[in-house]
Formats: structure tokens, sequence, C-alpha cells
């Protein structure tokens, strides 16, 4: 028996380390969908209808209008905001940032400002992809990884079911189709629309993954990177430095309950590049609560919670799959996941709990990211448990219609390309007048319109105007009423030069959209000199009468 037995233990041999893909499958993805995102766009410039002209947007476009504003003062050489939409007096103040800084590039490279903007979607698109797939290379197991990037980028929700049945009431509450009305709970739909949607994600994942680093060995240069990606983010979504400390905090938790005792010096690491944050995320409080006028505006936002089965519906398929990925990764104590298991959970706490700024909607932010990479999870297990051939059939047919509402938001941008919505486009008369009057109007001047107009004048001309955009014009709807009102076709010479004087009015931008709503007529005023006239679109100065 002795002579049987090995003069030796053998060393033991070291586990095969797994496959790791290369960048070729995301960086074709990534090229895939930027491409693929330009053609509405495109088509939209190609089949303008005669006698008008693409206002460069499709999805929230008066949103997306007053971004190209804040781009044109960027443009200026300002890195303070001020609001062009409304009368009230105040200074410029360090908001915006993420479009200030994109007007300043624009001007550096001498290209137009919409330009400028899908430049920025699709690089935004590039970002998340790449920002994706990072945290993905992290967390997950190589086979697991390309399919978690096509279901965060592209999964989507039932909304299109909700539209079909006409919108019915579920438990008192009517449902939504919140995957084609929300750019940011979709990866997609915040590549085809919004570029700082598609950005903020990319550093909140960047932020993550540079946590995860600093947790993992913490070093100067890590904590430098990781707080420079939050302090990106304090600039576009500064609520989203705090849901993130709130994920990280969970998760520390999580891994404490599983006997995981983070050292000393992460601590001190973690919290130092959270540090590098607070001077901005400090200012934009104080601009909130002491500047009277950024006060009124903030007060404005309706962005509260959407009504929770709607959620779920939009959510779909991948929130079904993504709750069996969190069961699994919580039976398993994954540690790699365990960041993501508590994602979903911490929002919608947060989401349902009121908040003083009414901005609930906004900590939805790259929700999907989580819900996407537990789904891959979730999905990878049910097929490793049928025949290979059945498992390979189900994932073919699973996958697809988890992504099958991105797919009818590419086809109503498709559907806005062939002209069939007006409000897309800005007819000549108007754009003549505007774009004369970008490079004839003087500092200062604030132009009276209807709030059609007035919503194009800041983006296009750089003017500031008096009522134009249902947010960022503090007290928008009374405005509209005053401004109806005086420009009435009984009222007196003496009420309208006092108004035009409280409200520091030097222009009166004139159409026949103004003319519908009021029936004044401008020319029969003296103390409106025209200055400018193409067809039925004319441009006043107010002139003080003698």
């Amino acid at each position: 028996m002795a002579a049987a037995l090995p003069l030796s233990r053998p060393a033991p041999q070291e586990a095969p380390r797994p496959r790791r893909l290369g960048v070729g499958f995301p960086l074709a993805f990534a090229a895939i969908l930027a491409t693929v995102s330009l053609v509405p766009y495109v088509l939209a410039y190609v089949m303008t209808p005669p006698g008008h002209h693409f206002a460069g947007f499709f999805f929230i476009a008066d949103d997306a209008t007053t971004y190209l504003a804040k781009m044109r003062q960027g443009a200026d050489g300002s890195w303070l905001w001020s609001d062009p939409y409304t009368s009230e007096p105040h200074g410029g103040v360090f908001l915006f940032g993420f479009y200030l800084l994109l007007g300043h590039l624009a001007a550096l490279a001498h290209i137009p400002l919409v330009a400028a903007y899908h430049v920025a979607r699709i690089t935004g698109g590039l970002a998340l992809v790449f920002a994706v797939d990072r945290l993905g290379r992290r967390v997950l197991r190589p086979e697991l990884q390309r399919l978690a990037l096509v279901i965060v980028v592209l999964g989507s929700g039932f909304g299109f079911l909700v539209q079909l049945a006409g919108n019915p009431g579920v438990f008192g509450q009517r449902l939504e189709a919140l995957d084609l009305h929300l750019p940011e709970i979709t990866g997609w739909y915040s590549i085809l629309a919004i570029p700082h949607f598609a950005w903020a994600t990319a550093f909140i994942l960047l932020s993550l993954v540079g946590l995860l680093a600093i947790a993992e060995h913490p070093r100067v240069q890590v904590v430098i990177g990781t707080g420079a990606s939050l302090l990106a983010l304090s600039a576009i979504h500064p609520q989203m430095v705090a849901v993130i400390l709130g994920i990280w905090c969970m998760y520390r938790l999580v891994l404490a309950a599983w006997g995981r005792r983070p050292s000393l010096r992460s601590l001190i690491a973690e919290a130092g590049a959270f540090a590098l944050a607070v001077p901005l995320l400090a200012y934009n409080a104080w601009i909130l609560l002491n500047d009277p006028t950024i006060a009124s505006w903030a007060q404005q936002w309706r962005h509260q919670a959407p009504n929770l089965p709607s959620l779920v519906v939009s959510l779909g398929l991948p929130l079904i799959g993504a709750a069996y990925g969190a069961w699994l990764t919580w039976r398993r104590r994954d540690t790699n996941l365990a960041l993501l298991m508590v994602w979903l959970p911490l929002v919608l706490v947060l989401l349902y709990l009121p908040n003083l700024a009414s901005i609930q909607r906004r900590l939805l932010d790259a929700v999907y990211v989580p819900i996407g990479i537990l789904a891959a999870v979730g999905l990878h297990e049910v097929v490793t448990h049928l025949p290979r051939r059945r498992g390979r059939m189900l994932q073919r047919v699973l996958v697809p219609v988890a992504c099958l509402s991105s797919g009818l938001v590419l086809a109503i941008a498709l559907r806005f390309a062939t002209g069939a919505f007006p409000e897309a486009y800005i007819d000549d008369g108007r754009w003549q007048a505007m774009s004369w009057l970008a490079t004839n109007h003087t500092a200062g001047d604030r132009a009276l319109s209807s709030p059609g107009s007035g919503l194009f004048l800041p983006a296009w001309s750089g003017v500031s105007v008096y009522v134009g955009h249902y947010s960022e014009t503090v007290d928008y709807f009374k405005k509209i009423a005053t401004a109806n009102g005086i420009l009435s076709a009984g009222s007196s010479a003496l009420a309208v030069e006092s108004f035009v004087r409280d409200n520091r009015i030097t222009l009166l931008f004139w159409g026949s959209l103004e003319t519908q709503a009021t029936g004044y007529q401008p020319d029969a005023k003296a103390y409106w000199r025209p200055i400018f006239r193409n067809g039925s679109v004319a441009i006043y100065r107010f002139q003080a009468q003698p």
C-alpha cells in the first residue's frame, strides 16, 4: 500500500481563467446604433416639406429647443446661464454646464449648434455602450456580457400594448406607455432623443466602476478619476450623485451582512471620491435656495413619479428577468452582482417618497442598466436548464420581444421624418425672420411674441423673450393671458407702453400665430417701428412716443 502512494503531493493546478472578450462587439454595436440613430434626422432634413425648415428634434422638442438656447449662450462665450425665457431680472449662474460646454465646443469647431447637439447625442451613445460594457466586464462572466449589453441598451417594455388597449385603468390608475414617452427609462430612447441622458448614464456607470475599483484596491489616481466622473455627473444631473451614494451605502451594508467588511482605507478613499463633487453640489443647492428667480423656475418642475402599474408595464419583460436575476444574486450571495441587486429597490423607494424639488422621475436615470444586466443573468439561468436547442430558441424569441418597444420608438422617429407632424418644422417666414434677428439684435433685447414663436427665438436668434417655455418661463400661463390681454385690439397706448417698460421688452415678433391669438395690428401703432418684414412675419422695435 505504501508503495502505491505518491512520493510527493502534486502541485494544485490553477483554475483556468475565464476568456476575456475583446472590444470588437461593443465597438460594432455602438457604431450600428450611432448610424441607425442618425437615419431619422437625416431623412427629416432631406424630406422637409416645401416652405419649411426642420427644427432638428423629434422627441421632447420643446425641451430640446431650450437646450439649443443654452448652447447658444455658451457659443457666445458665457460659462453662466441666464434664463432667456422669462422676464424677471436675474444674474447668470453655473447651471446646465453640459450644454454651455457644447456651445463653446461648437464655436471652437465652427459648426452649427444643432449639429453639435447631434454630435453630443451620438458620442453619448458611444460612451453609454462602452460604459455598460466596462461594468459588464467587471461584474459578469464573459458568456453573459454581450447578452447583457444588448438587453441594457435595447431592452424596453410593453407600452405599445397599453397604447393599443386605449390606456385602460388598473387599480384606479390610468396606464401610460412610459417606454414610448420617457427617454430616461430605456437606453436606446436616450441615445435617439436627448444627449445628456446618455452622457449622464455613462458617468453614473463610470462612477460605480471606479468605486468598485477603489473598494478592491484604493489608489489615488482611481479616486481622482472616480471623483471626476461624479463631478461631471453633478454638472448634468446632480441628484444622481445622491442616488449613487445611496446605492453604494446599501451595497456596503449587503456585503457586511454577507461577512465582507471594508477596510478603513477603502472607506476613506470612497468618501474622497464623493468629496470631489461636493462643492458643485453645494453651489447648486445654494442657487436653488437663494436666487428668487431660479427658485421660482425650479418650483415649476413637474417630474413626479409615474404610477407604479405604468412603470412595471413599461419596464416589461426585462423587469421580470431582472427580478429572477436579483433573487439568484441574493441566494448565491454573488458579491459581483450585489451592487446591481440593490439599485432598483432603492430607486423605487426614493421614487415614491416625497422630496422638496419634486424631481422623483429624474431618479430613474440609468435604472435600465441594473434591470438589463440582471435580466441577462436570469435569462441565462433559465436557458442553461433547458435542452441546448430549446434554450437557444427561447433566447432568440425572448430577447427580440424584450426589445420590441425600442423598435417602435425608432418607427415613431421615422414617422416624424416623413413630415407628418408640423410641430417638428418652422415655416419659412419665421425662419427668415429669426435668421435676420440672429445677426441684427442688440445686447439686452427682449421680444414679445406668441409662446410658439417665443420657444424658438432664444435658440435660433439668441434673443430672450417674455414667454416661451412651459417650465422656464416663470408663471407661463399667467404671462400668456397677460400678453394676450395687453395686445388686444382695444388696449390703450399707455397700457402697452407701461407693460413694455415694466418687462424690459424692446422687440415685437409678429406673424400669423400672433395675429390669430389676439387680432392685434402693430402696423397701426406708432410706437412699434418695423425693422424687418418677410411675408406674414414682421419684427418691430418699441419706440417710446413723446
